[in-house]
């Protein structure tokens, strides 16, 4: 099964009782907390990434003291 975009899967449901506006603002909304949440993952990658490397770097400073 691939995996549909919020904004994707608001236009699929049926919204005849939702003027036009309405459906494209709570499409913003969906593509506006989408990107939200994909900030945080790649921001949280990185810094995943950097403290990895900070400790491999401290490992090996170490290493050549001892």
């Amino acid at each position: 099964m691939k995996n549909q975009s919020v904004s994707e899967l608001i236009n699929n449901v049926n919204a005849a009782y939702l003027t036009d506006a309405d459906v494209r603002i709570a499409v913003a909304r969906a593509e506006r907390a989408e990107f939200i949440v994909a900030s945080f993952a790649a921001a949280g990658k990185a810094i995943k990434t950097l403290v990895a490397k900070v400790k491999t770097g401290s490992a090996a400073t170490s290493a050549q003291h001892a």
